[in-house]
């Protein structure tokens, strides 16, 4: 059975952080769906605190997190740009088995 790594993650950003955040992960979505291991990758801002966003990412094993972490738009947008405009990040992630839900 193919297995892979789900990601989640849980950002909450600085009091009227909220639009700069949502803009950036936009940025960071979209180049980080080009790499190679990515299998997806979305976000999700709260309806009722703005400032939370749940991020959701799949790699197709556990070096995608790591190779993920070390990409140039990684680095720029999310260590450069996102982590200084948050007030905390939780991140935790699961090797899931293929056809678990």
């Amino acid at each position: 059975m193919k297995r892979y790594l789900q990601v989640i993650a849980h950002y909450y950003a600085k009091a009227g952080n909220g639009d700069t955040v949502a803009a950036r992960l936009a940025e960071l979505a979209a180049a980080t769906r080009t790499e190679p291991k990515n299998r997806y990758y979305g976000y999700f801002r709260s309806v009722e605190e703005p400032e939370h966003f749940v991020i959701l990412e799949q790699y197709s094993d556990a070096d995608g997190l790591a190779e993920h972490r070390e990409m140039p738009h990684f680095q720029r947008i999310g260590v450069g740009t996102i982590v200084p405009l948050l007030e905390r990040r939780e991140v935790s992630s699961y090797m899931v088995e293929e056809g678990e839900a």
